[in-house]
């Protein structure tokens, strides 16, 4: 079944996200408010507020262990870009497909540019939206557009891991621990919620797994509405950390198909492995907004 046949079948019935649709907050006005007045602060406050921000006491201290052992705001903070060489695996019936693409990551602001030189394509995202450019000339397919604004999502949500918990809009709730066999090992688990200045889609939700032994993200289900995803629910199992000087970072991240409960249900559909990072590079006043 092609994407648009999953699109029309797909219609436009509600989705459900059980067992966790139950979990409710509602957002705090006071919280609100301060939020705004930080809006002329530093990076650093900004980032700051939006932890303090997070109503449950578990959830808030959950993220800040998870976010020191990962590196540090104060680190993250510093760095103003992030250029990646990765590789993209997509694990077909008739064979594994291998492409090559190169991430440009505007930390502070959330724009994003992706080249993809084995199919010509640049995908710019900023402040004022998406632009897709096939062979240097701006794109107009619906459907592919749909999955460019896809594949932005996962260089701003998973590239920087924990961090990109405190971008904006985001509200998270602790939804409880899941134990592995034997009870040798624990894993947290955090509902993310993109509420109102996230600029997600209110029905998309994502669910971080952290090591309780560890502190570190060991997965991510996510149950976004672009394509490739489609409104689907896929563990992305992130794995093999390595420092990049003062920030521990996930090389390698395979998406698996995942039941109900969020576990991986089949073999994965994707491997993305990130081959060369680069803190700090210079960019071109276009470099967001043009290929």
């Amino acid at each position: 079944m092609n994407w648009q046949t999953q699109r029309a079948a797909q219609g436009n019935k509600p989705r459900d996200w059980n067992p966790w649709a139950s979990v409710r907050r509602a957002w705090q006005p006071a919280t609100a408010i301060a939020l705004a007045l930080l809006a002329g602060c530093s990076r650093l406050d900004r980032a700051n507020a939006r932890l303090d921000a997070i109503a449950s006491d578990q959830a808030r201290g959950l993220v800040r262990d998870c976010l020191w052992k990962h590196g540090s705001v104060p680190r993250w903070v510093e760095h103003e870009t992030v250029r990646c060489e990765v590789e993209r695996i997509e694990h077909a019936p008739g064979g594994d497909r291998a492409s090559r693409e190169v991430w440009t990551l505007d930390t502070a602001g959330g724009r994003v540019r992706i080249e993809q030189p084995d199919a010509d394509r640049v995908i710019v995202a900023n402040d004022l939206g998406m632009g897709l450019f096939v062979g240097g000339k701006r794109a107009g397919d619906l459907d592919s557009r749909d999955e460019a604004v896809g594949l932005t999502r996962e260089v701003r949500e998973l590239l920087v891991m924990p961090f990109s918990l405190l971008d904006p809009g985001i509200e998270i709730e602790y939804l409880g621990s899941e134990t592995g066999p034997a009870e040798a090992r624990v894993w947290d688990r955090l509902l993310v919620r993109y509420g109102r200045g996230s600029g997600e889609s209110s029905n998309d939700r994502a669910v971080v797994e952290i090591r309780r032994e560890t502190s570190r993200v060991e997965a991510v289900v996510i149950r976004w509405s672009e394509l490739p995803f489609l409104g689907r629910r896929y563990r992305v199992q992130m794995d093999d950390w390595r420092p990049e000087e003062d920030l521990l970072v996930s090389h390698r991240w395979r998406f698996f198909p995942a039941d109900d409960a969020g576990q991986a249900a089949g073999s994965p559909r994707w491997t993305v492995r990130v081959l060369q990072w680069t803190w700090d590079v210079p960019v071109a006043g276009g470099t967001f907004s043009r290929p």
